[in-house]
């Protein structure tokens, strides 16, 4: 991760625009827990789909996963919260899986469907992340719009996340919240965090986030 600090800044705020430290970390920690094993409800489903295919063979498990994609929704159709988020992160994290597994086979036709649903799950990331970027970006901007920190998404494909507020004056400010936001942002493959202190402000700190691309099957 790389900081570009484009210019210090004063710290001369009115009082009303400062906001206690501790209630902004608690919300945005909130709006970062990206421990992809997914919420307890949804975990327990997950985990005995995953039994059930384990009694199956590799290649009725391709073909049925290769299926399921040509069949299935948009992921990102019915996600309005972070757990919905980590649960099709989870889901990537399964196709990976049973994706690394056919490649490791020495079965040809096993070899054939895992590359088949390589580039099924590739087309489907590519389109899911940049919404599930968008979502998040909905989620993140209600929770700090209390706290008057206002949060645009920018670019074609919601790469850029901005905070500003008078909080972001300080360096400090910046940096910690930055620490605290990275593994979701990261995680949600964005290429920049920007950070202003006021609208206006044509200057601003940023962060180039060394994510992956959203064709990148995840590890």
């Amino acid at each position: 991760m790389n900081k570009i600090d484009v210019k210090p800044k004063p710290f001369f705020l009115k009082k009303r625009f400062l906001i206690p430290f501790g209630i902004l970390l608690l919300l945005l920690i909130k709006c970062t827990k990206t421990d992809t094993s997914t919420p307890q409800n949804k975990k327990v489903s997950i985990q005995t789909e995953k039994k059930s295919e384990e009694k199956i063979d590799l290649k009725t498990k391709l073909e049925n996963n290769i299926k399921g994609i040509d069949e299935g929704q948009d992921l990102a159709k019915n996600v309005k919260s972070l757990d919905g988020i980590v649960i099709v992160l989870a889901l990537y994290k399964v196709y990976s899986s049973i994706i690394n597994e056919g490649k490791s086979s020495k079965n040809n036709d096993e070899q054939e469907l895992a590359k088949k649903l390589e580039k099924k799950v590739i087309d489907s990331q590519v389109k899911t992340f940049p919404k599930l970027r968008r979502i998040y970006y909905e989620l993140i901007k209600e929770k700090l719009w209390v706290n008057d920190v206002d949060v645009k998404i920018l670019g074609p494909n919601n790469k850029t996340i901005q905070f500003t507020a008078g909080y972001f004056a300080s360096n400090k400010n910046i940096q910690e919240t930055q620490t605290t936001l990275h593994e979701m942002l990261l995680n949600l493959r964005f290429k920049q965090t920007q950070y202003k202190w006021y609208s206006g402000d044509d200057e601003y700190t940023y962060y180039n986030i060394e994510s992956s691309k959203d064709s990148e099957i995840i590890d």
